[in-house]
């Protein structure tokens, strides 16, 4: 009874073991399973991506030239304030004073050397006592000068037309001068909210295909569902360095201009930019991952290939490439269009050699202008046929 069992298991093993064995012949034969895709002319769009921040075209620190207590703001932060306007004023008690003073003095001096001169011309005094009375004026007048511009400086105006951003200072407190904008001595910043530019940072690859006047779109973290066109203005010449863990990173800062106005945008806001650096039409393109490097054994080298599909057999086919987006590649020499190409799946891809059989199916998605390429057993049309 047990030498029967045992007899049956042992055919069993040897029926499953021909089955696999006929089947692995069966599926050579007849070829591995493919994605493929009709190789059409299109348009290829080619992008850099960048990230950076917001910042106002134009924004100006506010700065006092005069050491002295404030005694009025004028306009509170949002406010919005035009060229020229008051925004501060600074106590000029000592100024105002001294002011009137040489005021005063160059008066004196004025009436001192006019009747100088008469006496001169008349030469009832001599050459020396007129150059004397002619430096007394000349002095008198540059102090009034400066007394005059001393207390100019206890007026502080808007240098341009834009919005109060922040105010960092209240009345009473004193004003310090600070010509270098250095912490502290700025008193509030004025930003002109009608131009923005994103000022973002291009990886060092990416920066030679960057140029003035391309096209960019712009989304802010904060609005992501917002897009902002823009232009590229200005390209930095030097570079930017930093670390990322172990490895050095060179950027270089590109700024782009916003074409519109948003009241939703703000200085210091995070953004990602997509600069358009190529955009071609009537081009012959392909899915990316339908290409790669793979040795070409005949020519004993590693070149871009694609695998076009002849009959039932995949030709590994040499290429030369153009513009790239994430999704596609312009083909320039290699293929035409009407080739079946294929481009999946990656499992089968990657292993493929020149001349191996495939078999597959191609579905046309009606509905869109590429090819939406479907992994399907070839049951019905037979290998390397195209389902009319």
């Amino acid at each position: 009874m047990r030498m029967k069992k045992k007899f049956w298991i042992i055919i069993a093993v040897i029926i499953v073991i021909i089955i696999l064995v006929v089947g692995n012949l069966l599926q050579r034969k007849k070829g591995q399973e493919v994605e493929v895709a009709i190789v059409k002319t299109g348009s290829i769009q080619s992008e850099v991506t960048a990230s950076g921040i917001l910042r106002a075209q134009a924004q100006v620190d506010i700065s006092a030239e005069t050491i002295a207590r404030i005694e009025r703001i004028h306009h509170r932060e949002g406010d919005n304030v035009g060229k020229g306007d008051l925004l501060i004023e600074l106590n000029d008690v000592d100024a105002r004073a001294s002011m009137n003073l040489a005021k005063a003095q160059l008066a004196q001096a004025e009436q001192e050397f006019t009747r100088a001169r008469k006496l001169f011309e008349k030469e009832l005094i001599s050459q020396e006592s007129f150059e004397q009375y002619t430096l007394n004026y000349e002095t008198a007048k540059a102090q009034y000068d400066r007394a005059r511009d001393a207390y100019r400086k206890t007026r502080i105006y808007a240098p341009i037309a834009g919005k109060v951003m922040i105010i960092n200072v209240e009345e009473g407190e004193t004003a310090v001068m600070g010509t270098m904008n250095y912490q502290g001595t700025v008193l509030m910043t004025i930003a002109d909210m009608s131009q923005m530019t994103a000022v973002v940072r291009v990886d060092e690859t990416d920066i030679p295909d960057v140029e003035l006047g391309q096209d960019a779109e712009v989304i802010a973290d904060a609005l992501p569902d917002s897009t902002f066109p823009g232009t590229v203005t200005k390209i930095g010449l030097m570079p930017i360095y930093s670390e990322l863990g172990t490895d050095n990173v060179t950027d270089f800062e590109v700024e782009i201009e916003l074409a519109e106005f948003s009241p939703l945008l703000r200085p210091g806001m995070n953004v990602k930019t997509d600069i358009t650096t190529h955009n071609k039409d009537s081009v012959i393109v392909i899915p990316i991952q339908a290409a790669g490097k793979r040795e070409i054994e005949e020519e004993d080298t590693t070149a871009e290939t694609v695998f076009v599909v002849h009959g039932d057999e995949a030709h590994l086919t040499k290429i030369v490439m153009g513009v790239s987006s994430d999704t596609e590649t312009e083909i320039i020499a290699g293929v035409a269009e009407g080739d079946t190409i294929i481009i999946g799946p990656y499992r089968v891809l990657s292993k493929l050699k020149d001349k191996d059989k495939v078999t597959f199916k191609v579905e046309e998605d009606s509905l869109s202008q590429s090819f939406r390429l479907r992994n399907l057993p070839n049951t019905r049309n037979g290998a390397g046929q195209r389902r009319s």
